[in-house]
């Protein structure tokens, strides 16, 4: 990549020889985030019961793993970009990199491909949709023939190993980027064989668009539910995951996009499981090659310990006007995680406890628009029907003050708050609210989440 000033460094590009060529890349990104992955994807609430007394020293040792990994990200993205103007060893070194596989013991089924191979072979059914080249394999990434391609177009390659369920996940390594600014790589979940339905996420290097797609004579068309602008660079893992009518997409293990398809726009069922990849091209430009997939089934074991996460996976904002001390109504639209607790009431983030103790329950918003003046709390009921009350109160944020064109400063487009609390057996709890303007919550970063310390 280049600096600010469009000079190129010194020693920013190198050879495959050299110590920090683009090879490092696997063990720098994957092997550095695997983990996180896996268990984002598959894994629970595990060792709950003895997080009270490892909690500081955990949060010590994690801080310190987050600030090498964010260390190590930037170097991998910025020599990932650097490899797509070195010479051919450099790019091909991409190719042998693949997203982190899936756990052996994770109920459904899971399939990966590096592509090492010369042809995109028998395992794949490719679905044209414009005048496009075949889609060819050159150091051992896929993309689209550059000889052949008229006008507009995609090729969808449905690999013929379908999965099992309906909550599925396929993750992409991104090869050379190509011209991925104006045309994008698309990863494909619940499709049937034809391509008839199915959802979407189209990548680009600068933004990415989720939806629903159908095919028709020949012609895909696409139906975008909402978009995100975000950076997407080669040698990235992009994952698109739908669980029940939530889907989200993931870039190295971050969210940065979800939907909620209440009206279930994209059909499921036992005939509609295929998934697979898309390359495009328009008007003399590729979109990114592809160097790695992973496709699973969403089913996980079932988690342990006591606790839930709740979150809000659509960026469609919910309206709320201002006011103080209220809780949340329709705001959260999917269950991460939930173990022997109940909830009752997913939308206002109503949850009942089912054994006493110290519960720790975090609690973050995102808005829209820019707020101030906003508090986090937690509100609390002996039991279903009881009388509501709050239990605790985030700090308020700095809106009483004003500039010199009488503007109030300490504007935010968010606010969370942690909190320690002891809740008796069937008690419940859900979040609230304090806001000094009408704004709207929108996800993914609008999240309830609570875990039990210990019980008595």
């Amino acid at each position: 990549m280049t600096s600010p000033d469009r000079k190129v460094p010194s020693g920013a590009y190198v050879g495959s020889s050299a110590p920090n060529n683009v090879a490092n890349l696997q063990s720098v990104t994957w092997a550095g985030v695997q983990q996180a992955t896996v268990a984002n994807l598959f894994a629970s609430y595990q060792g709950v019961n003895t997080a009270s007394q490892n909690m500081n020293g955990d949060n010590d040792t994690s801080a310190a793993a987050a600030t090498a990994a964010a260390m190590g990200s930037s170097t991998a993205q910025s020599t990932g970009s650097a490899a797509q103007n070195t010479a051919a060893a450099n790019t091909a070194s991409i190719a042998s990199l693949l997203p982190p596989p899936a756990p052996s013991t994770t109920p459904g089924s899971m399939f990966n491909d590096s592509f090492a191979r010369t042809t995109l072979g028998p395992n794949y059914t490719a679905v044209k949709s414009g005048p496009v080249a075949d889609l060819i394999i050159s150091g051992n990434q896929v993309r689209l023939d550059p000889n052949g391609n008229t006008g507009t177009g995609s090729t969808i390659a449905l690999n013929t190993s379908a999965l099992q369920t309906d909550d599925q996940s396929v993750s992409l390594v991104m090869g050379a980027a190509n011209n991925a600014a104006n045309v994008a790589t698309g990863i494909i979940l619940r499709a049937d064989p034809q391509l008839t339905t199915f959802a979407y996420a189209w990548i680009y290097s600068t933004v990415i668009y989720i939806g629903s797609g159908t095919r028709s004579g020949g012609t895909n068309t696409y139906s975008d539910w909402t978009s995100l602008a975000t950076t997407v660079n080669t040698g990235d893992t992009v994952t698109f995951t739908a669980v029940g009518s939530n889907y989200q997409v993931l870039v190295n293990n971050s969210p940065v996009l979800g939907f909620s398809d209440a009206a279930g726009s994209v059909p499921t069922g036992s005939s509609r499981r295929a998934v697979g990849f898309g390359c495009s091209y328009s008007s003399g430009k590729f979109s990114f090659s592809v160097a790695g997939l992973t496709a699973a089934d969403q089913q996980a074991a079932a988690p342990t310990g006591i606790g839930w996460s709740l979150v809000r996976g659509s960026t469609t904002g919910v309206a709320r006007g201002a006011g103080s001390m209220t809780r949340l109504t329709g705001v959260f639209d999917t269950v991460r995680q939930a173990a022997n607790v109940s909830i009752v009431n997913l939308g206002a983030g109503q949850v009942q406890v089912n054994r006493a103790g110290w519960y720790l329950i975090s609690i973050a918003y995102n808005f829209a628009s820019l707020d101030y003046a906003m508090r986090t709390e937690l509100w609390g009921a002996p039991s279903l029907g009881g009388s509501w009350g709050l239990l605790r109160a985030g700090a308020v944020g700095d809106g009483g003050s004003s500039d010199q064109d009488g503007n109030p400063v300490g504007n935010a487009y968010a606010t969370s708050g942690s909190f320690v609390v002891y809740l008796s057996k069937g008690a419940v709890v859900a979040p609230g609210l304090s806001t000094q303007t009408s704004n709207s919550l929108v996800g993914p970063y609008t999240c309830f989440d609570g875990a039990l310390l210990n019980w008595l």
